[in-house]
């Protein structure tokens, strides 16, 4: 089975559709339950948790044999850089205590070891974090926003 963060967005929901279409076995993680029935009615496998709850998310990875990840964008009435880190460690750690074979991180061109410059930042240090895992990995560094 394939995992997909991001399902409620354009990147993550074109990636879930398409793997849909190919007939594969889908679970999308959504942090809203009411867009669960239009998932489901898709033939997807859902989880509805919030990505900073490292345990569940844990829980569905260890039922996944590969993993689309993205960061979901933090709120920006939060401090951005702290909270897209924080989710990044979650989603890191759940990587961390799952099996999977494979993992596609979504970043983007731009990404550096810079803890100032935002998305950049903290895009990077998920791939790094990614690479870590010793499980094999792909890195999607598509211009920004043009993977939309």
């Amino acid at each position: 089975m394939d995992i997909v963060l991001g399902a409620s967005g354009h990147v993550g929901g074109t990636v879930a559709r398409r793997l849909l279409e190919q007939g594969r076995p889908v679970t999308v993680v959504l942090h809203r339950p009411e867009q669960a029935a239009a998932w489901s009615a898709r033939g997807a496998s859902v989880a509805v948790l919030d990505v900073h709850d490292t345990a569940a998310l844990t829980t569905a990875f260890c039922k996944a044999r590969r993993a689309f990840l993205l960061n979901p964008p933090a709120s920006p009435s939060l401090d951005v850089d702290r909270e897209e880190r924080r989710t990044i460690q979650s989603i890191l750690d759940a990587v961390r205590g799952a099996s999977l074979e494979k993992i596609v991180v979504q970043s983007t061109y731009g990404a550096q070891d810079n803890p100032h410059c935002g998305d950049l930042g903290s895009l990077y240090t998920f791939e790094q974090g990614a690479r870590e895992m010793g499980v094999p990995l792909c890195v999607v560094r598509a211009a920004y926003f043009m993977s939309n």
